[in-house]
């Protein structure tokens, strides 16, 4: 099991799908997922909440609506913690479907993104310490199975934003850049400068992947 991991911009989707191509040449059986948390079970809940709670808020001034989320999960923990018990399970169901049950039938699962990329974006929590994203992670793994192989694509956050239409704002990058940076240390990740040509980046992988 293969991920690529960071932030939006960096090239996460074109890497995993030239990883999934050269294996196909290569006669390894593989399988391109899309494995950040999509909502479905929680979706209703989600679109509720987002009434309720962040109406009006426009995600473009990106400091004042996460400061409104993390005010709303400090006033509503309660229904904070049903809510991301609901994700969870979800999420849970997904990862089975997309992931174990591929795995089961002899696949290399090639990962777009996967509990990193849905701890930081999707699921709520009272701040944005290491300590407190790191918990998440650890309770993700739980029913979760972690990857053998993990590439986080760094990318300074203005370059991103040019390549992202509609990333909210540099800041919004920038917060979750150095919380990747913090997850690439503390899971002993392969990083990767998001700079450099496609050609060299493949290279880079390949290289990693003991095919050079």
């Amino acid at each position: 099991m293969i991920c690529f991991i960071g932030i939006d911009g960096s090239g996460k989707t074109t890497l995993a799908k030239l990883l999934v191509e050269e294996m196909r040449e290569r006669g390894i059986k593989c399988t391109y997922v899309y494995g950040r948390y999509r909502p479905i079970l929680s979706k209703p809940i989600f679109l509720l909440g987002k009434f309720l709670f962040l109406r009006g808020k426009d995600i473009r001034k990106y400091r004042e609506y996460s400061n409104t989320k993390r005010e709303v999960v400090r006033k509503h923990i309660f229904l904070a913690s049903i809510y991301r018990n609901i994700l969870l399970l979800d999420y849970t169901i997904q990862i089975f479907i997309k992931i174990v049950f591929p795995r089961i039938f002899g696949k290399v699962i090639v990962c777009d993104r996967y509990v990193y990329d849905t701890v930081v974006n999707d699921i709520p929590r009272l701040d944005d310490s290491f300590d407190t994203i790191k918990k998440l992670v650890e309770k993700c793994f739980k029913i979760a199975p972690k990857p053998d192989l993990v590439f986080l694509i760094d990318i300074p956050e203005e370059l991103a934003y040019r390549r992202k239409s509609d990333t909210p704002s540099i800041e919004y990058l920038r917060e979750r850049r150095n919380v990747y940076i913090w997850f690439g240390k503390e899971y002993n990740m392969i990083i990767l400068d998001g700079t450099k040509s496609l050609e060299e980046l493949k290279k880079c992988i390949l290289t990693y992947m003991g095919w050079l």
